[in-house]
């Protein structure tokens, strides 16, 4: 008879062994390498005799595959080693022929119009609604259903943003339209009982999941789910499964894949407790920064809790005195407290199962702490600068502070959506501009020229700009700082 066992157990097993390594990896079970890293290295092995193979599982990689379909109740689940990257580029070109139209939101990651630009795809765009101040997703509604092959989408947003997607699975559905999720974010959700739903259990037929985003397992971890009641061929099955074997690594990091199999039995058997006393930190944390003056934290309908949004209310908004970017600075050099992402107007907290109430008391503490510090210090440092700038020897309650102020300072995927939509950058397919000729020019001469590369802020990883597309003028003022110079296509035939 056979033992089935998970993948950390026949690790643990093959450790115990103690095989003198006359195999990959090079290191040789942690020989000759620094102290930290060698418990670790004792487990990172190659496809010998009990470790399976990820491309052809039978054995422990695949029991550990079942209970991730059991646990998220998909029709099927692989290991992903390359991020959700590698399974959203697998997922897009398994499902589509070259020259396709596809259904996408305009605020997808950069992985999305990676793969359409290598299966010379022809994107048509859904545009979501975009909070003016903040600049970022509030709503993603789909009101024409073009003539395409799939949809692609992206649930949670970034932000946490979780809209009403089942209504764009179900219209999709109804016109015999595949729905592919870039989910990411969203692999801790269906642990939250009373928190927005996955999309794979909303009936999207794929969906990849990033564990490492937000659930205690190591980057580079992800996840592939096939829906139980996809509408997929068996042919884009079979596609699927070869772009999965043929753009993931044939030398999976066991190391990594361990960590999903213990991050997957921590959660089978303290999840859901674990989660409910995230919960309630959480529930607790916004309690006491209510009393917040100068700070607020935002909550979107239909947001992931787990998700922190912290903003900068606009009649106290000083662009490089008080916003966002100073206070993440401050917040990390000071309190050495680390957030996910900021703009001038926002700073995200991404919070887990792992997190402990030390940390949201260390996190309130230190915002109650910069609350004061804007009354006390920062106001006055503003004005005393606008003296010394303007050389006002005025009374300081009379000087005049507006100038400091800049109305609208962030909404900037609301203007590069606005942009996009109204101004209809789009000539030709990625995949054709990045072919063409092409030179680099300053970007104040780029105006009115069609890109050939793509401008991409990271984080969150979103591109503003994509080869293909004509550049206006509104899209150059959402360019980070450093881009100094932009690639133009100089062959302009059929442009």
């Amino acid at each position: 008879m056979v033992i089935k066992m998970r993948l950390l157990e026949a690790l643990e097993q093959i450790k115990e062994e103690k095989l003198i390594s006359f195999h990959m990896p090079g290191h040789k079970n942690g020989q000759n390498v620094p102290l930290l890293f060698q418990d670790i290295l004792k487990y990172d092995i190659t496809e010998i005799p009990g470790s399976d193979h990820l491309h052809d599982a039978e054995g422990c990689i695949l029991e550990t595959e079942h209970l991730i379909s059991k646990l998220y109740k998909s029709e099927t689940s692989k290991l992903l080693v390359n991020g959700s990257t590698v399974g959203i580029l697998s997922m897009i070109m398994g499902l589509t022929d070259r020259g396709d139209k596809v259904l996408v939101n305009r605020n997808a990651h950069k992985s999305i119009y990676n793969a359409i630009e290598m299966n010379a795809l022809y994107p048509i765009y859904i545009y979501p609604e975009v909070d003016d101040f903040l600049g970022i997703p509030t709503d993603l509604k789909l009101q024409e259903l073009e003539n395409v092959k799939i949809c692609i989408l992206t649930y949670p947003t970034y932000e946490g943003l979780c809209y009403s997607i089942k209504d764009i699975i179900d219209l999709c559905h109804s016109k015999g339209i595949p729905v592919v999720v870039d989910e990411a974010h969203g692999a801790h959700l269906f642990l939250h009982e009373n928190g927005p739903t996955s999309s794979l259990e909303l009936g999207a037929d794929i969906v990849v999941q990033s564990f490492h985003k937000t659930l205690p397992a190591m980057t580079q971890t992800a996840c592939i789910h096939i829906g139980k009641a996809n509408i997929l061929t068996k042919f884009q099955l079979e596609r699927l499964d070869w772009y999965l074997k043929s753009l993931q690594s044939s030398s999976p990091s066991y190391v990594l894949m361990a960590s999903v199999d213990a991050m997957l039995t921590l959660v089978e058997h303290q999840g859901k407790d674990l989660t409910h006393k995230l919960e309630n930190d959480i529930k607790a944390f916004y309690n006491r920064a209510d009393a917040l003056k100068h700070l607020k934290l935002v909550k979107l309908e239909n947001g992931d809790i787990t998700k922190l949004l912290l903003s900068v209310p606009n009649e106290d908004l000083y662009p490089n005195y008080w916003d966002g970017k100073v206070i993440a600075r401050i917040l990390r050099e000071k309190f050495h407290i680390q957030s996910e992402y900021d703009t001038s107007t926002l700073v995200l907290f991404m919070t887990s199962i792992s997190n402990s109430k030390k940390d949201f008391d260390e996190l309130n503490l230190a915002l109650e702490t910069l609350d004061k510090w804007f009354e006390e210090k920062v106001l006055n440092k503003i004005i005393l600068e606008n003296i010394e700038n303007h050389n006002k020897m005025d009374n300081h309650n009379n000087i005049d502070i507006s100038s400091v102020k800049v109305k609208n300072v962030n909404g900037k995927f609301n203007r590069i959506y606005n942009a996009v939509k109204n101004g209809e950058p789009f000539v030709i397919k990625a995949s054709e501009a990045v072919l063409m000729e092409k030179k680099n020019v300053k970007v104040a001469d780029a105006i009115g020229q069609i890109s050939a590369e793509y401008i991409t802020p990271y984080p969150p990883g979103i591109p503003i700009l994509v080869p293909g597309e004509r550049i206006t003028n509104e899209v150059i003022e959402l360019f980070p700082k450093e881009v100094k110079e932009v690639k133009i296509i100089t062959d302009n035939r059929g442009v």
